[in-house]
């Protein structure tokens, strides 16, 4: 049993440091999903929009979560305090989210945070917006059952809101062709990842109504092609969502060819194309 959990600590703590410089490198467009929901609460309410609570799933290191706050509480009712609840399996996450959240200057937030996944967080509690920011991808083959249980735990007028990328951005393919060169030996994912077009697909079967927005995002890959360089071969890991570290020279740069293949040159620099999009689903 011991062991089982301490590779599950080894794989959270792989994930956590080619995260990191993963989001060093992504030029991502946070506000796209802020302004979408700025629209929806103030189509949706006919005096002025109130929100107290929020439960972010998989926040990782919380620079979105920092931003949402910021943004959230011009919406707090007055005399109240925003309560933000977050959800996150990654013990390395959560102290990285912690010291986020400290240095934010975010004054009054009541802030809590369970060390479980989504699949074993229990709660009466009822919210006004639960969000997936590029979480999902980790949680393969339990979409609808935790698109469901979301809008459970939504109070009337509340808000579903995820982001993940969309099935144009290269990742996927990349990861694919991993699978395909040597099997899921090292591979961090279970399953294959679910995208914006297969999400689709299942908010579809279950008869939801939604909004819909994608937007360009793009990764700086060119760490990559860096010889002996350390970001770089963290980025690798990334990219196929994998351990690297022990692979022989020629799969590395057999992995480095396909990563050649799909990135584009702009200004010097090697880009990935990581479009992504954003699903609003209200309370229904």
């Amino acid at each position: 049993m011991s062991t089982s959990i301490d590779a599950q600590q080894q794989m959270y703590e792989a994930y956590a440091s080619s995260y990191a410089i993963f989001l060093k490198n992504w030029q991502i467009q946070r506000q796209a999903a802020l302004d979408m929901l700025e629209k929806h609460l103030k189509s949706n309410f006919s005096k002025q929009p109130e929100v107290s609570s929020v439960l972010s799933v998989g926040p990782g290191p919380g620079e979105f979560d920092k931003q949402l706050i910021h943004f959230l509480q011009q919406y707090v009712p007055k005399g109240q305090t925003l309560r933000y609840v977050t959800v996150e399996p990654n013990h390395v996450h959560r102290q990285i989210f912690e010291a986020t959240m400290q240095s934010a200057g975010l004054g009054e937030v009541d802030l809590e945070m369970h060390p479980v996944t989504i699949e074993d967080f229990h709660t009466d509690e009822q919210f006004d917006c639960i969000h997936y920011t590029h979480s999902l991808y980790h949680m393969p083959n339990q979409e609808r059952q935790l698109i469901l249980k979301s809008l459970n735990m939504l109070k009337d007028g509340g808000v579903l809101v995820i982001t993940l990328e969309t099935e144009e951005a290269v990742i996927f393919k990349l990861m694919e062709q991993y699978v395909e060169i040597v099997g899921n030996q090292e591979y961090w994912q279970e399953s294959s990842c679910v995208e914006a077009n297969k999400l689709r697909k299942t908010i579809d079967d279950i008869g939801l109504s939604y909004k819909f927005e994608t937007y360009p995002e793009y990764l700086d890959a060119s760490a990559c092609f860096e010889q002996n360089s350390e970001e770089g071969r963290v980025l690798m890991d990334f990219l196929f969502q994998a351990n690297l570290r022990n692979a022989s020279s020629e799969l590395n740069q057999q992995l480095l060819s396909l990563v050649d293949e799909v990135a584009f040159e702009q200004n010097g620099r090697k880009m990935l194309y990581l479009p992504t999009g954003t699903f609003l689903i209200p309370k229904q």
